[in-house]
């Protein structure tokens, strides 16, 4: 049985009660050139499952750990959308001008919290640092290389795994209240296209057309006709560890606290003083990934961007795909469980109470936008992990020996979770890497 013990060294202040608990079979750690050494993935969001499931095809043993249901985080409260378009960060050079507003709440879509900005400065001048236009256009193409291949890591898994039934491939449309609004975002959308993007133009006419629920008559669309959406994201989370499961994967449902190396392996310490033995982990906890000791992880400047959704049961039907209100910062998605909008931006940590003024800013747009009276049936707040310059770490640590990270994808974790496994795989393999992963490297932090 695949036993946690709780004996030997570990990191200060880890309890270390001798115990122990039944999982799934597991023989031993192998030596490190074996490609068939243990592999532990710390996080059971999607990009934790999606990286379990690629080096899982890779010929490792993995064994997931997570003290949550597996895709209950922010994996099940997104926009749903696979956005390749996404290349356009919150970073921007307009940004420093804008911050009186954010920290004031004068802007809904994005608001940052005064005292969370005072208590976490050098995360905020970090930022600010990557709102020039030399460091936003390094953002855009870095962002973009990942966002080109994101089909190329998910897909495989879709077909793997029998879920092409959650998937719906309808596009997306943006709107615009105004022309002057569709004016200020041209360039951005320039880029896109650059990118690979394509676009279809539209007026108000025929947004009408294409969307006849919309009460509000929006100036200016574009239409992306190839971009697909989740029908249920939770869903799809639990039935790719469903199929991970199945193929002999391991699971230990408890939070990791902290990692010691041995001369052999490593021991993964859970928050329960027990420990799982392993020859290497990948940190794939989200938001959380700097609460574990001895990865080296906590040195990262990771921040919590929290977004926010609101969901109507029933009313899916008014739709027919995701619409972005693109001023107010959300997207209105048809999905299996009904009508989700969600968005908005807030940076104002993990400790901090739900803010009302998101849940009613969604709640007053959906009634300008929608024929919606009732109020919702359910509001979220999800965390999502931030880097100062809204680039995931995907790299494996120089500090803590076979040590792999794959976290910081603030809302793009859906879209980006299969390539980020398909490249942890290959770092984990000592593979050729299909993409430069320079930009995304933990060092640039250093």
């Amino acid at each position: 049985m695949l036993r946690l013990a709780g004996t030997g060294t570990r990191p200060v202040g880890l309890p270390a009660e001798p115990c122990s608990i039944p999982d799934h079979p597991y023989p031993g750690p192998s030596p490190l050139n074996d490609r068939n050494c243990h592999v532990a993935v710390a996080g059971a969001g999607i990009v934790g499952v999606c990286c379990a499931l690629w080096l899982q095809q890779r010929g490792f043993r993995v064994t997931l750990t997570d003290g949550n249901e597996p895709g209950s985080g922010a994996s099940s409260g997104n926009a749903c959308t696979i956005a390749r378009y996404g290349c356009i960060p919150i970073n921007s050079p307009d940004m420093p001008g804008r911050i009186p507003g954010l920290l004031s709440g004068g802007e809904n879509r994005f608001s940052i919290s005064p005292w969370y900005a005072l208590a976490h400065l050098p995360w905020l001048i970090a930022f600010l640092k990557h709102c020039s236009r030399h460091k936003v256009n390094h953002i855009v193409e870095s962002l973009a290389s990942l966002l080109a291949s994101a089909h190329d890591g998910l897909d495989p898994l879709v077909e793997l795994t029998g879920t092409g039934d959650l998937l719906a491939r309808d596009g997306i449309l943006m709107v615009y209240e105004s022309r002057a609004a569709f004016e200020r975002e041209r360039e951005s959308n320039r880029l896109r296209e650059r990118h690979g993007s394509r676009f279809t133009e539209l007026n108000k006419g025929e947004i009408g057309e294409l969307e006849p629920a919309l009460r509000r008559p929006f100036e200016k669309g574009l239409l992306l006709d190839d971009i697909c959406r989740v029908l249920d994201p939770a869903a799809l989370v639990k039935r790719f560890f469903r199929h991970f499961l199945d193929a002999g994967g391991g699971y230990v449902p408890e939070h990791v606290r902290g990692i010691v190396h041995t001369q052999q392996d490593m021991k993964i310490f859970m928050h329960s003083g027990k420990f799982l033995r392993a020859d290497r982990i990948v940190i794939s906890c989200g938001a959380f990934s700097r609460q574990i000791e001895g990865c080296d992880s906590e040195k990262l400047p990771l921040e919590t961007e929290r977004g926010y959704n609101i969901q109507y049961a029933g009313l899916q039907h008014l739709l027919s795909r995701p619409v972005s209100w693109t001023e107010c910062g959300f997207y209105a998605v048809p999905m299996h469980q009904g009508l989700r909008l969600a968005g908005t931006v807030e940076i104002a940590g993990l400790a901090a109470r739900k803010n009302l003024r998101h849940i009613e800013f969604l709640i007053r747009k959906s009634r300008e936008m929608l024929d919606i009276h009732d109020p919702p049936d359910s509001d979220w707040l999800g965390f999502r992990p931030t880097l100062p310059d809204s680039l995931p770490v995907i790299s494996a640590s120089r500090h803590s020996p076979n040590t792999y990270y794959a976290f910081g994808h603030q809302h793009l974790g859906l879209t980006l979770a299969g390539i980020t496994g398909k490249l942890v795989a290959q770092l984990a393999a000592g593979e050729d890497m299909s993409l430069n992963l320079g930009p995304f490297s933990a060092d640039r932090f250093r």
